[in-house]
């Protein structure tokens, strides 16, 4: 932490507090948020988010992670939590599998933005969210503001980044491609589908797999 503007112990109070109330949420679980990991020193905790696949009758759903979060809550509630999306294996930061399509009058809209100017990580575009409130574009729009809707706690962006990134999964959209080489090479790309409530479709990040033949 680089600046201490609240008492850690009054940090770290709000932010079991925030982790209590999330893991009595009764349905977490079953929309398959996974707590990794939870760390008092720092205030932060890392959730997976699971979305099932068809695949067939027998074999049921397939579980596949279209992303991870890890939410830091330094000076929490002065400051909004950041959000940094993390790579499940390495929790080093990594573009994570699926957009944020959220539904507008005009049609869906990507609020996952690849690249923050300060951070140059992809970040949600959302209020309760440090990267939101940092952005130059949305000075007048402060936390504060937001606060009291409680739009920074743990079981409100978890809501949010359900409905917007995995509760909308609807299956994955595999490619096969031959490359013109001696010996012949194949290039599989897969890639997670949204849907959207209207019907339409969107394909959202890929996966490289390169194999030979």
């Amino acid at each position: 932490m680089s600046v201490i503007l609240v008492d850690p112990a009054v940090t770290n109070q709000k932010f079991r507090q925030e982790l209590d109330l999330w893991k009595k949420h009764s349905d977490y679980q079953r929309r398959g948020w996974l707590l990794l990991e939870e760390n008092d020193s720092v205030p932060s905790v890392e959730v997976a988010f699971l979305a099932g696949v068809a695949t067939s009758v027998a074999a049921g759903f397939l579980p596949i992670v279209v992303c991870t979060i890890r939410l830091t809550y330094e000076n929490y509630d002065l400051w909004p939590p950041s959000l940094t999306f993390i790579d499940i294996f390495t929790r080093q930061p990594s573009r994570p599998h699926a957009r944020a399509f959220l539904s507008t009058p005009e049609g869906p809209r990507d609020v996952l933005i690849d690249g923050h100017p300060i951070t140059n990580q992809p970040f949600l575009c959302l209020p309760g969210i440090r990267e939101y409130h940092s952005h130059p574009q949305h000075t007048g729009d402060d936390w504060l503001l937001h606060r009291p809707t409680r739009a920074g706690s743990i079981s409100t962006i978890c809501e949010r980044i359900w409905r917007l990134m995995a509760k909308n999964v609807v299956g994955l959209n595999v490619m096969i491609q031959g490359l013109p080489v001696v010996p012949l090479q194949v290039q599989v790309m897969i890639q997670v589908t949204q849907g959207e409530l209207g019907g339409a479709q969107m394909v959202a990040g890929a996966v490289n797999l390169p194999g030979s033949k």
